[in-house]
């Protein structure tokens, strides 16, 4: 297996992203996505500029902090402050229930959204070419909900990525609580679902993407125990030198509250530390040397 190691929500808010580069400065930690919508994101994508060596992607997100788009372009997407509105059930279901004029409007402000974040993001992070080109992932994977498939085909036709993160893993039980377990399993099956129609149109597409994402059973609760609990099913798939990432939320503390963040007791909770921890202490590392080696990165000469 080849790994990525990957963080995501860098620049949601200063603790987060301070959370975050403390791990890249020494553990496997060697990817972020950055939230574009955060407090923090400008200053995080200067700081990772001069990081040569870590993978850095788009976080699209409609769901968490603030519209990178004016307010008028997002409207339905939005609060009269540029806050985002919903969270993922409500998404879910307004984009199942709506009809005709509004939800024309809804999709229209995804689309104007997603466009500003990539513009803002290419704008802001100037070595995106040496980096090997725009990488994307989504907030709660939102850039794979079936709805938004056809904003997401041509969003990559007119801002060619060169890897898109596919919410994919294999049925397992790592040791978990049963209640989070349960969850965790529901939301797995899920996400399969929204995989199966995009990993085609991300193959159609001839864009890139891994095979497998660690962490989704385990939703934001990874320790080493649970990766390897990951990765012995993703071994029992029996696919030749897969690429897995590793998806960790490290980030927390607390000042999560400040930046209109919807889920704070996520980022406040001490899974984040847990998580954190992991990337620092070796058990990772040790778990990664069993099944496999870390995909390496660099800059390319402009």
């Amino acid at each position: 297996m080849r790994f990525i190691v990957h963080a995501d929500d860098c620049g949601l808010t200063r603790q987060i992203s301070q959370d975050i580069f403390a791990c890249l400065a020494q553990g496997p930690l060697n990817s972020v996505s950055v939230i574009m919508g955060g407090s923090h994101a400008t200053e995080s994508l200067q700081q990772l500029a001069a990081m040569p060596h870590v993978r850095v992607c788009l976080h699209l997100n409609i769901l968490e902090g603030r519209c990178t788009a004016p307010v008028s372009q997002v409207r339905p997407l939005v609060d009269a402050d540029g806050i985002f509105r919903f969270g993922l059930g409500q998404m879910l279901c307004n984009l199942a229930t709506g009809t005709g004029p509004s939800k024309k409007a809804l999709l229209s402000a995804i689309r104007n959204e997603f466009e500003a974040q990539i513009d803002a993001f290419s704008s802001g992070f100037s070595p995106l070419r040496q980096r090997g080109g725009l990488h994307l992932d989504g907030h709660l994977h939102v850039h794979t909900i079936p709805a938004l498939r056809g904003i997401m085909r041509d969003l990559m036709r007119e801002h060619p990525p060169a890897y898109v993160r596919l919410p994919k893993e294999p049925a397992h039980l790592p040791p978990l609580p049963l209640a989070h377990l349960l969850v965790g399993c529901a939301r797995r099956t899920l996400l399969a679902h929204w995989s199966s129609g995009f990993a085609a149109l991300l193959d159609q597409a001839g864009i890139a993407h891994n095979n497998f994402l660690c962490g989704l059973v385990s939703g934001g609760n990874l320790t080493a125990a649970r990766a390897e609990a990951s990765l012995a099913a993703i071994q029992r798939q029996k696919e030749r030198a897969p690429l897995v990432e590793i998806m960790s939320h490290p980030g927390g503390g607390h000042d999560a509250s400040d930046a209109c963040v919807r889920h704070s007791d996520f980022y406040q909770s001490s899974a984040r530390l847990t998580e954190k921890t992991m990337l620092l202490d070796g058990s990772l590392n040790a778990v990664l040397a069993r099944y496999g080696s870390l995909q390496t990165f660099g800059e390319t000469q402009p």
